[in-house]
């Protein structure tokens, strides 16, 4: 007989049923139910209501989504009936939410209840699940790939010319700028005990010079 595995998502109970002899270990999410996941989180940060939303988004989806399809949209994260989402419709996500499309793509919490993680599910993850960070690599890419994208960014303003780009050209900077920070922040942990540490080093270090220069001196 089935078991059914309860797990708890953002705060929602799911329920999932499986075979006795292959209980999962993770919750898998594919890309599908992150796109859920996070059009549910734009809509909290908004304060707005399905309905709201719905409003919002006519414009750039052309029609206007019921309260039982945006429900359906955001309820894909249970994984009962995962909505394919495409370009255009998370491109008018981002519009009518003032996002960036890569907000709909970041990995949700790594939890899904105490000690059941939270995975990607993709065709070549297998069993095991592959880790949401890949989500993140994907959202901020690594060096090369950052790389190209920089040079195609570049290119398009050059062809662009001296028209003004609204403040597209700050927003990029201030996405590298921010990115950099939380990587050091991740890095080093707590910065501000990292800052008190090296300032009292440097105090013993100049303390230690005025005396061996002291010495040098009688």
């Amino acid at each position: 007989m089935p078991l059914t595995v309860r797990v708890t998502f953002d705060g929602v109970a799911r329920k999932r049923s499986t075979e006795p002899d292959d209980v999962p270990l993770y919750f898998g999410l594919t890309p599908n139910q992150v796109i859920a996941f996070n059009l549910a989180q734009a809509r909290r940060e908004k304060g707005w209501t399905q309905d709201q939303a719905s409003k919002a988004l006519e414009p750039y989806l052309g029609s206007r989504w019921s309260k039982a399809s945006y429900s359906a949209a955001e309820r894909s994260m249970d994984g009962v009936r995962v909505r394919q989402f495409d370009a255009d419709e998370i491109v008018a996500f981002a519009r009518a939410f003032g996002l960036p499309v890569t907000w709909f793509f970041m990995p949700p919490p790594p939890w899904a209840a105490p000690g059941v993680p939270a995975k990607l599910q993709t065709p070549d993850a297998q069993r095991f699940g592959a880790p949401l960070a890949l989500l993140a690599d994907l959202v901020f890419g690594a060096d090369y790939p950052r790389g190209l994208m920089e040079l195609r960014f570049q290119a398009f303003l050059d062809e662009l010319g001296p028209n003004p780009l609204s403040d597209a050209q700050s927003r990029v900077v201030e996405s590298v700028e921010a990115q950099k920070a939380q990587l050091v922040r991740h890095a080093l942990g707590d910065l501000d005990r990292w800052q008190t540490q090296l300032r009292a080093l440097a105090n013993h270090l100049e303390d230690l010079q005025a005396r061996a220069a002291r010495q040098d001196n009688t």
